[in-house]
Parts: structure tokens; sequence; C-alpha cells
């Protein structure tokens, strides 16, 4: 009967994700822009092109006949692109896109990828509901939508109020995310506030060694110009951004080391300070180099294009790593102290906590 209802399962999820496909792929009837299905590509080379750094690329031209969706007719498109893609796009029979009228033109905004990106989100939900227990999943996606509300607010509060101090509104959502998430999925209990005050406990204190850190040194070395895109301090919106990089680093360790330590009072293992201690410690030893190894690949898989593209336009490695690399390895090395400093903070706080409440009548 079990595997007859996990079967049930699988195929009811499989229903339901072809679903969600279906009406995205049929919902220009949502859009006020203009719609359009690509049913039919024509393309020729126009030229080869070489830069000083002998890298060579091929122009190519489309003529893309279009099919509107949401309005009556079909229009034809002139596209150009490059063959490597890298600032342009190649168009295919059956793509989506979202068009604007521009006088008696049609222009191509960009792909319409709501139906790839509604189906992933139609997957994760999916896969929560078929691995875990409904109630913790309504409460998971409840956490991530009010934390995506919260952002919203903090960017709308740092737009429209002057001289916002941007490093508070993002610390104080910080502290937000962390309660909201922790409260939802854990719900009011002791091993919820715990992790919170080891979480905000121990980023409170990474960040103020990056703080003094810098001030020891006068910012030495350390590139906050090289953030693109900023209209603000950059100094300010990077300690922002590594608040809350930090914070999500040490809220997940912290999260799974408060819970061992609960399962070790539950079975009544031990009730010493001493046995607490030495237990967080071994299972933070033993997450931690996960942890931030798994930093490492974030960072490298962010920086890797910008990285080909600096060594195929003749720089060298010296001025990669410092306009490149140089805020992003030093965001990693802050998430990688702060999960070091989880482990000791986390052990001794939980300890200390737990002991006296064993001991208290």
């Amino acid at each position: 009967m079990t595997f007859i209802k996990r079967t049930k399962k699988y195929w009811l999820v499989m229903i339901a994700l072809a679903a969600v496909w279906l009406f995205l792929r049929h919902d220009a009837f949502l859009y006020q822009n203009p719609v359009g299905e690509i049913t039919r590509v024509k393309q020729h080379t126009l030229h080869h092109i070489t830069d000083e750094h002998n890298n060579s690329d091929i122009v190519i031209n489309q003529t893309l006949t279009i099919k509107l969706l949401n309005r009556h007719g079909n229009v034809t498109v002139v596209n150009q692109y490059v063959a490597s893609q890298a600032m342009s796009h190649q168009y295919r029979i059956g793509d989506q896109l979202l068009l604007e009228k521009i006088g008696q033109h049609m222009h191509i905004l960009s792909l319409k990828r709501d139906m790839v990106v509604g189906t992933l989100i139609a997957l994760l939900v999916a896969l929560l509901l078929l691995y875990n227990k409904w109630r913790a999943t309504s409460w998971l996606l409840l956490s991530m939508l009010i934390n995506i509300g919260l952002f919203a607010g903090a960017l709308i509060l740092n737009v429209h109020v002057k001289n916002a101090n941007v490093l508070l509104i993002f610390s104080v959502l910080a502290a937000l995310f962390a309660a909201a998430s922790l409260v939802l999925v854990l719900g009011k209990t002791l091993q919820m506030a715990v992790t919170l005050l080891t979480t905000l406990l121990t980023t409170a204190m990474t960040i103020a060694i990056l703080l003094i850190s810098l001030r020891l040194t006068g910012n030495l070395g350390v590139h906050f110009e090289t953030m693109s895109y900023v209209t603000q301090v950059p100094a300010t919106l990077f300690m922002a951004q590594t608040v809350i990089g930090v914070l999500g680093a040490v809220m997940d360790e912290a999260a799974d080391i408060v819970a061992m330590l609960f399962g070790v009072r539950r079975e009544r293992v031990s009730v010493r300070f001493i046995d607490y201690w030495h237990s967080g410690m071994t299972v933070g030893r033993d997450i931690m180099g996960t942890l931030i190894n798994v930093l490492f690949m974030i960072f490298i898989a962010e920086t890797l294009p910008m990285v080909f593209l600096m060594l195929r336009n003749g720089n060298n490695w010296a001025y990669i790593l410092d306009q490149t690399m140089n805020l992003g390895i030093l965001q990693t090395i802050i998430s990688g102290i702060g999960i070091v400093l989880a482990v000791p903070v986390t052990s001794a706080l939980v300890g200390w906590i737990m002991s006296r409440k064993v001991m208290t009548p």
C-alpha cells in the first residue's frame, strides 16, 4: 500500500508539473506587451571579426518570422548576434519572445522565460511536498515569501529615504531574515531561540572583526570601487552585502550544531557543560570544512565568466585578482571566519544554556 501511495504521489507531481508548463506556455493573454512565437528563421553570416588580442568571432544576421500570440498577425524582425553570444542571443524556432512596438516596427525585449522559471519553482515545491511533511513545507514556503517581502521593503526604504543608513537597514533586514526563517521552520521553541541568538552573536562578532581589520589597515588593498553598478557609497554597500552573506553561512552551521546538541539532551546522554562543548566542537569540525569549500565554489562559479573574459582580453592574473576577484575573496574569507567562529560560540552557548536548564529545579 505504501508503494502504491508513493507511486500515486509521483504521478500527481508529474501531472501537476505538466499542467504548470502548459499553462505558462499559453499565458500570453496575461501580458500587455506583444508576445510572439518564432515560426521561421533565416540566417546568414555577415562577416568575421578579430580584435587586437586575436579573439575572433562571427557576426550573424537572423530574419525571424514571429506569430503574435496576444495580437493578430505575424511580424518579421531582424536580429543580429555574434557566434559567441557574449552580448547577444541566437533565437530558434519555437522560442517565445517579449516584444515592444516602437513606431511602426517591432523590437525584441527578451526571451519569455516564465515557463522555465515557473516550472522550476513548481518542481521545487513538488519535491518539498514529496520528501517533507505538508505542514513543514508550508511554513518553509511562507518564510521564503516573508523574506522576499522584507527584502523588497528594505530596497524601497533604501531608495526612497534620503541619506539612508544602508548598513543599518540591511543589518536589521538580516536579523529579520533569521528570525522569520527560524520561527516559521522551528517554531517558537528554545531550539529556535538558541539558534537565532548564536547566529546573531556570531554574525556580529565576524562583522566586528572585518571592521576592525579594515580600520587598522586603512582599507589597504581592498578596492571597493570595483563593485559594479553602484550608485551609493561602495564600502557601506559592501558591508551590507557581507552582513547578509555571513548570516546565511553562520545560520546554516549553527542550526545543525544546535539540532544535534538538543538531540543529545533528548537522549539524556549528558547534562554537563563540558560534554555539550566537546560534542558541538566535534560536529562543527566535521561540517565547517564542507561549508567553507561550498562558499569557495560559489565564489568561483560567480567569478569564472569575468575571469575568462579578462584573460581573453590580455589581462594578467595579478590584475584579475586585484580588480575582479578582490572583493569576492574578501567576502569568502570573512564568511569562512564566521563559519569557524560559529563552532565554539554555538557549542559554548548551547552547553551553558542546556546545562543550567537541566540543573534548574
